[in-house]
């Protein structure tokens, strides 16, 4: 995750070493930990605050340093550039999202997918300046999709252990749910549906989604009947 976990300890952490008895390397080594990871906050938070303010491309180190306050070593510790930092930014609030959404991708998902897509909205609205400049930004867009790519293997992995043959809840119509579920929020983000507010969409896609389950859930049973009329 980091460069250089010593050189970010040595970077930052000098003063709490200092005074330090022998006997308490233990602790030493907590609280470099503690501050290398508090380094990595910083610098990860005022990121995000600049993508929300200013074009991507135009961010540079000592922006993202004089935002988080700390110093160009600091950074260097950790990354080795901005993109860098990009990336690890997002995969920790990649992992920090799914972990709020992992529980609610479960085999009842057909049945009730509002509380999945109220985490989705809810984390949407919670940084709809970051979330905008995600969208609009062709180079940021594919770190938007990580998320969604998470989502999709928990829900082939459902496909598969509810119906391991894949004759009642084929692959491509959870491929097909998920591009729909992030292009209608995309479109909402970029204000192609109005004055729609995102609770509304809730709805419509929520509707949607029971629809297809109960397509599904028909064809299923369809099968179940023939594979016993044919016993």
């Amino acid at each position: 995750m980091f460069k250089n976990q010593q050189n970010a300890t040595q970077v930052c952490e000098k003063d709490d070493v200092v005074g330090r008895r022998p006997d308490g390397g233990g602790n030493v080594e907590a609280s470099r930990n503690r501050n290398a990871q508090r380094s990595v906050r910083l610098l990860e938070e005022a990121l995000t605050l600049l993508i929300a303010e200013k074009p991507y491309d135009k961010i540079t180190v000592s922006d993202i340093t004089r935002r988080a306050d700390l110093n160009r070593g600091t950074f260097y510790a950790h990354f080795d550039s901005v993109d860098q930092l990009m990336r690890q930014t997002m995969d920790d609030l990649t992992e920090k999202v799914s972990a709020s959404i992992d529980p609610l991708v479960t085999n009842s998902f057909f049945r009730d997918p509002m509380p999945f897509l109220r985490q989705i909205s809810d984390f949407v609205c919670d940084n709809l300046a970051l979330t905008r400049k995600l969208v609009d930004n062709d180079r940021l867009g594919p770190f938007l999709g990580a998320l969604m790519d998470r989502i999709e293997r928990h829900l082939h992995d459902i496909a598969r252990s509810e119906d391991p043959e894949g004759g009642n809840f084929p692959l491509e119509t959870v491929d097909f749910l998920l591009g729909g579920i992030r292009n209608a929020y995309a479109s909402w983000l970029e204000g192609a549906y109005g004055n729609e507010g995102i609770e509304d969409l809730n709805q419509s896609l929520c509707a949607f989604i029971k629809a297809v389950g109960v397509v599904l859930e028909r064809r299923r049973r369809e099968r179940a009947g023939g594979e016993g009329g044919e016993d």
